[in-house]
C-alpha cells in the first residue's frame, strides 16, 4: 500500500565486540576474564574471543561465512515481521548486528531506507546495553524513528516510576518504547499511525516532535496466538527457525520470571502448528527449535502433534525445551521418529530437597529414567543446573555434582541464582533471609561469591558430560550441525574450549566469575 511506512526488524545486536585484545596489566586481564570466563576464551594469539568465534577462526571462516548463532531466524523478529506484512506493509528483517556483519547490516538497510527501526530487547543485557544500540542506530539512521520492545523494556519499565520511565527513553536514543509484554497489536498499530497519530497506539511511551515523553493508554494485549502465526517468505533455505506453539509456561519455578511476565498459559492448535512446519518446510528450512518453555505440556498435546509430526514426513530436525515428567519410553522414540535432535533439560539441582523449594514440580528420578530413554534414541541432552538459590547449602551443591557426573548428560551448564524482585521466591525472602538483587545477593545458607565459587570447582572437577557455553547451550548443537558439523565435531570443539577455559582460570588465577551474561 502506497503512504505505508517501511520497517526495519533487528532481532539482536551483540553488547561487544566478537572478540578483544587481551590487556597487558594482568589486574585487568584477570577482571576481563572474571566477567566472561565460561563464554570467552584467551586464544594463542593473544585475543579474547568468543567461542563461535574462535572456531570460526581455526576453520578460516570470515565476514559473512564467520560462525554465529545469532545467524538463526529468531521468533520474535520472525513473527513480528509476518504480523506486518499480512498487513501489507514492506519489511527488512535483520537478524542480528554483530562487530562481524555492522558494516554490511548499516549498507543493507541503507539501501531499504527504513522509516521505523524496532529492536527486538529479548537478548538485551542492560540499560547501557540498549543505550550503546540506541546510539549506533541513531549515528547511522538520524532520520528513521527508533523503537525497541521486549523483554527487556516491559520488566525494567515495570519496576519504575513515569518519571523514571520518561528519563530512561530520552537517554536511550529511541524515540518509543512499546511497553507490553506482548506486543504486536501495539506495534501494529504503531505502524498504521505513524507519524501523525501516535497518541492512539495504546502501550506506547514515546518522545514528541517537542522532546515531551508521552506515556499512552496502558491496556495489556491478549493476542490470539492462532492468529499470529509465522511465514518464511523471506528466510533463506538451510536456515534455522526459531517458532512457539505456545505463550507463558504451564509451571511457576520459584526462580523464574516468565509466567508472571507472559500471563496465562495460550496453546497454538495443533494443526496450526503442522500448517506452520509445513510452510517452513516449503520454503527449505532444515532446522526447527521451538522456544517454549514446556513444549511437551500438556502431555495429550504432545503426543498429537508428535503424531502428526511423523504422518506428515516433513525431514525437519527439532529442538526444544522438556520436561522429564510429561514423557515415556514409547513417547520418546516417537520423538526421534519424527526428528527430534536434543532437547534442553531444565533439571537445576540433583538435590530433590532444592527442586521442592524450587517449586519444579519434579524429582531426580524423573530426570535419571528421561535421559536414559532419549540417550538409548540418539537425542542430545543438555542439563541446565542453578547454584546458590535460597537454601543451598554445600551437601545440595554435592548432590548436583553427582547427579551431572551419573546422569548420563551429554551437555550441562551451571548458572549461579539470578535474583529477580518479580519472582515467587521474593514473596518468601523474609524466610530465607534473601537481599540483595540480580547477581548480587545473599541469603541464609549462601551469598553470590560463595555460589560462584562452588561453580568454578564444579567445571574444573565434574567428570563425564561436557560443559556447554551457557549464552548458547543446545541451540550452539543445533545451529553447528545445521552447518554440517557432526555430533563428534561438536563435542571436541567444546572440549577444546574447556581446555582452554580451564588453562586461562589457571594462568590468570579466575577464583571468582559470573558464569553467564544472560540475566533471567
Amino acid at each position: 500500500m502506497s503512504g505505508q511506512p517501511k520497517v526495519a526488524i533487528i532481532g539482536h545486536v551483540t553488547p561487544a565486540p566478537n572478540e578483544v585484545p587481551m590487556p597487558a596489566d594482568a589486574t585487568a586481564a584477570r577482571r576481563l576474564i572474571e566477567g566472561q570466563n565460561f563464554t570467552r576464551v584467551v586464544t594463542p594469539q593473544g585475543a579474547f574471543s568468543d567461542h563461535l568465534a574462535y572456531l570460526s577462526h581455526l576453520k578460516g571462516l570470515t565476514g559473512p561465512d564467520a560462525l554465529t548463532v545469532w545467524e538463526m531466524f529468531p521468533c520474535g523478529g520472525l513473527l513480528l515481521a509476518s504480523h506486518l506484512r499480512r498487513h501489507g506493509f514492506d519489511v527488512e528483517l535483520v537478524t542480528y548486528v554483530d562487530s562481524t556483519s555492522h558494516d554490511a547490516v548499516v549498507e543493507r538497510l541503507r539501501a531499504f531506507s527504513p522509516d521505523i527501526i524496532a529492536l527486538s530487547t529479548t537478548f538485551v543485557l542492560s540499560k547501557r546495553h540498549l543505550t550503546d544500540i540506541g546510539e549506533q542506530l541513531r549515528e547511522a539512521f538520524p532520520e528513521a524513528w527508533l523503537v525497541a520492545g521486549g523483554h527487556h523494556v516491559f520488566t525494567t519499565l515495570m519496576h519504575i516510576s513515569e518519571a523514571q520511565q520518561s528519563q530512561y527513553l530520552q537517554s536511550s536514543g529511541f524515540d518509543g518504547f512499546i511497553n507490553d509484554t506482548q506486543g504486536e497489536h501495539a506495534f501494529l498499530a504503531l505502524c498504521q499511525n505513524y507519524p501523525g497519530q501516535l497518541s492512539a497506539v495504546e502501550n506506547l511511551v514515546w518522545r514528541s516532535e517537542g522532546g515531551e515523553v508521552v506515556h499512552n493508554v496502558r491496556s495489556p494485549e491478549a493476542n490470539n496466538i492462532n492468529e499470529t502465526l509465522i511465514e518464511f517468505d523471506h528466510v533463506p533455505g538451510g536456515s534455522v527457525a526459531h517458532i512457539r506453539t505456545a505463550r507463558s509456561c504451564a509451571f511457576k519455578c520459584a526462580f523464574c520470571s516468565y509466567p508472571t511476565i507472559a500471563g496465562d498459559l495460550a496453546l497454538m492448535d495443533v494443526e496450526n502448528v503442522i500448517e506452520t512446519l509445513r510452510k517452513a518446510k516449503e520454503k527449505g528450512v532444515e532446522t526447527i527449535i521451538f522456544v517454549d518453555d514446556t513444549f511437551n505440556v500438556p502431555k495429550p498435546r504432545f503426543e498429537a502433534l508428535i503424531d502428526r509430526m511423523i504422518e506428515e514426513r516433513l525431514g525437519l530436525t527439532w529442538y526444544s525445551f522438556l520436561r522429564c515428567q510429561y514423557i515415556d519410553e514409547e513417547l520418546v522414540a516417537k520423538m526421534a521418529e519424527s526428528g527430534c535432535g536434543g532437547v534442553f533439560l531444565g533439571v537445576e539441582s540433583g538435590s530433590d530437597e532444592m527442586l521442592k523449594r524450587m517449586k519444579k514440580g519434579a524429582i531426580i528420578r524423573f530426570y535419571e529414567k528421561g535421559v536414559k530413554w532419549l540417550r538409548a534414541q540418539g537425542i542430545v541432552t543438555v542439563g541446565s543446573f542453578i547454584v546458590g538459590f535460597p537454601g543451598e547449602t554445600t551437601e545440595t551443591v554435592a548432590a548436583t555434582r553427582k547427579f551431572i557426573e551419573t546422569s548420563g548428560l551429554d551437555y550441562y551448564f551451571i548458572q549461579p541464582f539470578y535474583y529477580l524482585h518479580h519472582t515467587p521466591i521474593h514473596h518468601r525472602a523474609a524466610e530465607y533471609g534473601l537481599k540483595g538483587n540480580g547477581l548480587l545477593w545473599t541469603h541464609n545458607t549462601m551469598n553470590w561469591r560463595e555460589a560462584i565459587e562452588h561453580i568454578n570447582q564444579l567445571f574444573l572437577e565434574i567428570d563425564g558430560p561436557v560443559f556447554i557455553n551457557p549464552d548458547y547451550t543446545l541451540w550452539e548443537i543445533a545451529y553447528l550441525r545445521s552447518k554440517g558439523l557432526t555430533l563428534e565435531e561438536i563435542r571436541d570443539y567444546r572440549v577444546m574450549i574447556n581446555t582452554m577455559t580451564r588453562e586461562q582460570m589457571t594462568e590468570f588465577g579466575v577464583a571468582t566469575a559470573t558464569t553467564t551474561s544472560r540475566v533471567a
